[in-house]
């Protein structure tokens, strides 16, 4: 039986879910908490993570060494970089990349390995990433049969696959777009916490998951776009994606 290992930014991203985890078990490690058992028959650990890159790797590496996951799963939310993504659809990651790590001057350095990494950019599984666009396409299709009272009826995202940027900073700006833009044009949206988790996932050559709903369009509304969103259906959204990624 493969244990997951699920991770959020937020308390309203994830926390939801625990009154559904069987045999609830908590543990405290640091300065966070552990909420282990099962769902769907299948083993799952859960823990917030805070905003960040070091948060999400410190997370990501107590999963792995502490209770032996066997994947890693991020969901929340994140900013829109790229025109065709609206507020609500969902980013299904096939790529996760640190967009704010610059080594174009250590070009020629001699060749290094892990865990000395000199691209920041992950590749998802293949059946890592059809096994979460599976879930999502099946939520989208349960959300059209009226199957989510408790989520708004107008909500009617678009789902797409592509690469999923992360910095440790909150995009707020035009400016800040087309920097990320200028230099990785394939990043769909922009978030604080997946390619770090990535990288950890590499370093142990575990599969690892990010899946991103779009609160924003990282602009100068993002700040307000973001907060409405959040404290709106984020919780039901996550939580009824993940069930189905187990089921």
């Amino acid at each position: 039986m493969m244990k997951t290992g699920l991770i959020g930014a937020m308390r309203e991203e994830i926390l939801l879910l625990k009154k559904d985890i069987q045999q609830l078990k908590t543990d405290k490690f640091g300065s966070r908490e552990f909420y282990s058992g099962t769902l769907n028959g299948q083993e799952l650990v859960m823990a917030l993570s805070g905003w960040g890159k070091v948060a999400a790797a410190s997370t990501a590496t107590t999963l792995i060494n502490h209770y032996q996951v066997d994947q890693l799963v991020f969901i929340g939310l994140a900013g829109s970089v790229q025109p065709q993504l609206n507020i609500g659809d969902i980013v299904v990651g096939n790529q996760l990349i640190q967009h704010d790590v610059d080594l174009t001057r250590l070009e020629g350095f001699p060749k290094v390995e892990s865990p000395f990494w000199k691209t920041f950019e992950f590749n998802v599984f293949p059946d890592s990433g059809a096994k979460a666009l599976s879930a999502v396409d099946n939520f989208v299709l349960n959300l059209k049969n009226g199957q989510y009272p408790a989520i708004n009826a107008s909500y009617s995202p678009t789902v797409h696959v592509g690469a999923i940027g992360t910095g440790d900073q909150f995009i707020a700006s035009k400016e800040g777009k087309v920097r990320i833009n200028e230099r990785f044009p394939q990043i769909l949206c922009t978030e604080m916490e997946g390619a770090a988790i990535a990288q950890v996932s590499a370093d142990y050559q575990l599969p690892c998951t990010v899946i991103r709903i779009i609160s924003d369009h990282a602009d100068e509304e993002a700040h307000d776009s973001f907060s409405k969103f959040l404290f709106e259906d984020i919780s039901q959204i996550s939580v009824e994606i993940i069930k189905l990624l187990l089921s």
